[in-house]
């Protein structure tokens, strides 16, 4: 499972920065990346030293290498699993602008490309004229957080994601976010802003969206090595079908819980998250109870550890039906 803007944590990778492939992808991203401002540091030493800006501060003062730190911290990570956990990987799920690199990790497009496209969505989003505007996530279910936004007169808060039965994520204006912030704390309810530099999921982004489109329809897409799984809940194998799964974080509402119940009733029965926080896997605990859940980089430690934390949750291989 590929995280989106959760995954960025300050080293991170820093007990894993001699593994070939971790520094493979390291050096890729920032070779591809020229034009960030003068004095950002390199997203390999974001990565990679302890005392990097934390994701409020990389936010406010280089979003776009925030968004390139996040991406190379998902590949890199995924990528090393992947080698760790050998053929018993059948498939990949991105969670938000994870999914640009889930398709990364799947091989339907390679780090330049990736870098190349978020260079592009930073572009855009910077000249796109938005409204301030952010997301919150909070543990009131969806029912209730509807409810909110019809009596608050928040009407241009959506929700962005259902992540579990009792995790949904909202975005919106500031002011209007900020409104029905208070109104869920007053019910009882917990309210985390996330670091997010605009409205993700949102109608918000369709010019961005509709020009972001346009472009990947100029990208190559190769065959994945992996199946790909979407928050949408159906798989994307075709490029029509890959392209759309990358601009999805853009505009479309996630249904996170609605896909994991999709990839159980397949057959998945383990899921490995491959995040510095655990997010993912937690979010799976929660809907999935009865599945085996890894994080193997939610502490940073080594390849032998991280070999050792898959192992724990490792079902027996029974090939061809999709185990992990």
């Amino acid at each position: 499972m590929c995280p989106g803007q959760g995954a960025y944590l300050p080293g991170a990778l820093r007990h894993l920065r001699e593994v070939p492939a971790v520094a493979e992808v390291l050096a890729a991203v920032d070779a591809h990346a020229p034009d960030r401002r003068p004095g950002a540091l390199p997203v390999g030493r974001l990565l990679t030293e302890e005392d990097a800006p934390g994701p409020e501060e990389l936010l406010r003062a280089d979003p776009l290498g925030f968004d390139l730190a996040t991406y190379a911290a998902v590949v890199a990570a995924a990528t090393v699993l992947l080698d760790l956990a050998g053929p018993r990987v059948d498939a990949v799920l991105g969670h938000s602008v994870g999914d640009l690199a889930a398709l990364t990790v799947a091989g339907a497009v390679t780090v330049r490309q990736g870098v190349q496209l978020l260079r592009v969505r930073d572009r855009l989003l910077r000249t796109a004229g938005l409204p301030a505007a952010g997301m919150v996530a909070t543990d009131a279910d969806a029912g209730r957080a509807a409810r909110l936004i019809r009596t608050c007169g928040t009407a241009q808060v959506r929700i962005a994601a259902r992540n579990a039965p009792a995790q949904v994520v909202l975005a919106g204006p500031d002011a209007q976010l900020a409104h029905l912030e208070r109104a869920l704390l007053d019910g009882g309810h917990r309210v985390t802003r996330l670091a997010s530099r605009t409205a993700f999921h949102h109608p918000l982004l369709g010019e961005v969206h509709r020009s972001f489109r346009g472009l990947l329809r100029t990208q190559p897409i190769a065959r994945p090595a992996l199946a790909v799984h979407t928050t949408a809940g159906h798989w994307a194998a075709t490029p029509a079908q890959l392209r759309t799964a990358a601009a999805a974080h853009l505009t479309e509402p996630m249904a996170l819980h609605r896909a994991l119940r999709a990839l159980c009733r397949a057959g998945f029965t383990t899921y490995i998250d491959s995040g510095p926080r655990a997010l993912l896997s937690a979010l799976v605990k929660a809907s999935l109870p009865g599945c085996a859940t890894a994080a193997p980089l939610r502490t940073p430690v080594g390849a032998e550890r991280i070999r050792q934390r898959l192992a724990a949750v490792a079902p027996p291989h029974r090939p061809g039906q999709g185990a992990w």
